[in-house]
């Protein structure tokens, strides 16, 4: 029986952190490179050479004195001399509060400074507005990647105006309503409170997916009158920025432009063929 208490307490995990431990534990402090191993040494043989620590550490010693000057500028490593030769002391565990406690402050003055760079940028930003900012890109791809910072630049509760044709029903377009992409937009525009307005063309083609529309949440649609209907063509409006797209001959073009007024106008065009066309839930007249 005796042996058998020996054998299993044996087996028991350490109940002391080991050396390994440490240096984990200092790097999670926010001891970066050779400064978790450098410390850890020092607190086991404090006062120490340099020569001494890159030995015990296994690196170079211009390695070492360049992360003891780090640890020096933290407070965490102190000098003295023996014999005329520089030695280095790990100071006591209050230097680690007082290290954290520096950090705090300073990262208190970062908050400061980031609200008052807030505003920076949006005196910037509203400068920059004035300025049209044009990208152009062709395929589906790039209109992916158009999309998607589309829905990363609106404003929370944006409105996204969108007048397209019938290319979304195409097989080549089937993307957009599998699992990967549709799930994709949908956390997009709900993390933001996004709503849509669409304008179709009023054909067979969108009647057949009536059912489709009504089931989609915080969707408004409306046919667009024959005189209005549009032919391999789509813009898609949010926020301050307008995208146009032209897919003549099955070669996807388009250009995304970023500019207040440029918005602001095609959202008036939008709104202007929204009054004046037929809501999808009316019969025809």
């Amino acid at each position: 029986m005796h042996v058998q208490v020996v054998v299993q307490l044996r087996q028991q995990p350490s109940l002391f952190p080991t050396m390994q431990d440490i240096t984990k534990q200092l790097e999670q402090l926010g001891l970066g490179g050779y400064e978790a191993v450098v410390y850890k040494a020092l607190l086991t043989a404090s006062p120490a050479g340099a020569s001494v620590i890159a030995k015990q550490c296994n690196l170079s010693r211009s390695s070492v004195y360049t992360t003891l000057a780090a640890l020096i500028v933290k407070g965490l490593v102190g000098t003295t001399y023996k014999n005329d030769i520089k030695q280095f002391i790990a100071q006591d565990y209050a230097t680690l509060e007082h290290m954290l406690e520096r950090e705090e402050r300073q990262l208190e003055v970062k908050k400061g400074v980031l609200k008052n760079l807030r505003e920076s940028f949006q005196r910037v930003r509203q400068t920059n507005l004035n300025i049209p900012q044009m990208i152009f890109f062709e395929g589906q791809e790039g209109l992916k990647r158009i999309y998607s910072s589309m829905m990363r630049q609106a404003p929370p509760h944006s409105v996204l105006y969108l007048c397209r044709d019938e290319f979304v029903w195409q097989p080549e377009w089937r993307f957009i309503f599998e699992a990967d992409w549709h799930d994709r937009v949908k956390r997009m525009k709900m993390e933001k409170r996004i709503t849509t307005k669409l304008l179709v063309n009023d054909s067979a083609e969108e009647r057949r997916h009536n059912a489709y529309y009504h089931s989609r949440k915080h969707l408004a649609i409306r046919f667009l009158r024959p005189p209005h209907t549009l032919k391999q063509f789509a813009v898609y409006i949010i926020g301050d920025i307008v995208s146009i797209l032209s897919m003549e001959n099955s070669n996807l073009v388009g250009m995304k432009v970023t500019n207040r007024h440029f918005a602001t106008n095609f959202i008036s065009i939008f709104e202007s063929l929204w009054t004046t066309s037929r809501d999808q839930r009316r019969p025809r007249s």
